[in-house]
């Protein structure tokens, strides 16, 4: 049998828990930065540098094969560096030989001039001098007067060549047939110095030599081919550089370390356009080139039309490089906090002169133009702005990490300035004291020398004036008295 006060203890309701008045808790994903919480973002972020160096290496293709097709200085530019080569000016001369007696009947002409008798040698005659006429020919082109005539030609050739593909002009039209390369007054000139007879020359036609580059009913598809060129290289280059940018942004937390895989990208592109480089040009010559004797002369000849597809890959690679250098530079690392500090004192103390003395190392990596894109007006600009963007940057960060190397610098800098101040207030009194004791000896000397001088001359007027007693004496003019008084007088003057 239980209580009365156990029955009310039993039979009473359970009592609510009063209401907590701390807020709900929050769980929040672990990590510091949104780098460290957001897995997506990591994988993005990598994803945007993986696709912009694929861009890059596209971009650097289409930029040399735009540039090189389609920008005249560089074609003129590479045309006079085939002429100079020694495989190409062979093949060269090779081929202006046989316009010489495709279009000339040579042996007839030998024939012409030869003897009744001799006549039957005139092929013979004519095949022997083929091989001294292609010497000649390559000697010829060696000379620069022929040298610029080929460099002309081409200039003028690959002008009338953008001139159609960009809708033609009142000079050239787009539907006037073939753009070609004339090389035959390079052929008149070899047929002249080899010594061939002016009859010989006289019958060279004038479309010998010519050298088709574009055929009229190619044009729509060559203009729709550049068109597209055009685009592409603009289009990839811009693509390229805003997935690097997006890529860096997206990094918040750990953008030093992006910047760093991004300049790796960018090698990695550059040098992906070099083994490509190499690569292609020996498929490409082998797939063109049956002849093994004409190999040499193709190789050398893509050697020379990629060079600036190296050219791009290298300053490609040197900007991937700089990069690197600011993200270690900026880094978490502790080498790169002590390189940081390093600087510090003469960036947060000294703003001015460090802008001043970046500006002046920015204007000699300009003048020396170790890349291409250097002397190019839009990259200036964006070299400029991003170095400068990046020393504010570090400027900010230095003056977080190290506030007080500003003061420590100018504290050191005032304690060296009055050093040297001392120094200099030192040299300035001993070359004082030196100056002041060199003229008084100065002085002295030039005293004693007045003197000896002033009693020299008494000496002399002394003497002269005794001689001149002692001829009146002799002469009777003076007596002896006379002489006696006068005497006394001159030498009393000397005391």
């Amino acid at each position: 049998m239980t209580s009365d006060s156990e029955d009310k203890t039993t039979e009473q309701p359970a009592r609510a828990k009063p209401a907590s008045d701390d807020p709900p808790t929050v769980v929040t994903p672990s990590g510091d930065t949104p780098w460290q919480r957001s897995r997506g973002r990591r994988v993005s972020v990598h994803l945007l540098v993986i696709f912009a160096t694929l861009f890059t290496i596209l971009a650097i293709f289409a930029n040399w094969t735009r540039q090189q097709l389609l920008d005249t200085n560089q074609w003129t530019k590479a045309s006079s560096e085939l002429i100079a080569n020694p495989a190409i000016r062979d093949q060269l001369a090779i081929y202006l030989v046989d316009q010489l007696y495709t279009n000339v009947d040579v042996p007839a002409e030998i024939k012409s001039v030869l003897p009744k008798e001799l006549q039957p040698l005139a092929p013979v005659a004519a095949a022997g001098a083929r091989d001294l006429i292609t010497q000649a020919a390559n000697a010829a082109l060696e000379q620069p007067a022929v040298q610029s005539v080929w460099t002309e030609a081409n200039k003028l050739a690959h002008e009338q060549f953008v001139q159609v593909i960009d809708g033609g002009n009142s000079y050239v039209s787009t539907t006037n047939g073939d753009i070609t390369v004339n090389l035959g007054t390079i052929l008149g000139k070899i047929a002249t110095n080899v010594g061939l007879p002016s009859t010989i020359v006289a019958k060279i036609p004038p479309g010998a030599g010519q050298v088709t580059v574009l055929q009229s009913n190619e044009l729509k598809q060559v203009q729709q081919a550049a068109k597209a060129l055009k685009t592409s290289s603009v289009v990839l280059s811009i693509l390229a550089f805003l997935f690097f940018v997006f890529a860096v942004a997206l990094a918040a937390g750990r953008r030093a370390n992006t910047l760093v895989e991004v300049g790796s990208g960018m090698i990695v592109a550059g040098l992906a356009v070099v083994l490509l480089r190499g690569a292609a040009g020996d498929a490409i010559v082998s797939s063109l080139v049956t002849d093994v004797s004409i190999q040499p002369a193709a190789s050398a000849a893509w050697e020379i039309e990629s060079t600036l597809l190296e050219q791009l890959a290298t300053q490609v690679i040197v900007i991937g490089v700089m990069l690197i250098i600011a993200g270690l530079l900026g880094g978490p690392a502790k080498a790169s906090k002590a390189v940081r500090g390093w600087f510090a004192p003469a960036l947060n103390g000294y703003p001015e002169a460090s802008y001043v003395g970046v500006a002046l190392l920015v204007l000699l990596f300009l003048i020396w133009s170790p890349i291409p894109a250097a002397s190019r007006y839009s990259f200036i600009i964006i070299f400029i702005v991003l170095v400068f963007l990046g020393l504010y940057m570090l400027r900010r960060e230095t003056l977080r990490e190290f506030p007080g190397a500003a003061t420590a610098s100018g504290d050191s800098m005032r304690a060296g300035g009055a050093k040297i101040s001392a120094a200099f207030s030192r040299a300035g009194a001993a070359v004082k004291s030196t100056t002041s004791k060199a003229a008084q000896d100065v002085k002295e000397r030039t005293s004693s020398h007045k003197e000896k001088s002033s009693g020299g001359g008494s000496e002399s007027q002394r003497m002269a004036d005794l001689e001149r007693l002692v001829a009146l004496r002799d002469s009777g003019a003076l007596s002896d008295e006379e002489f006696a008084a006068e005497k006394t007088k001159i030498l009393s003057s000397d005391s």
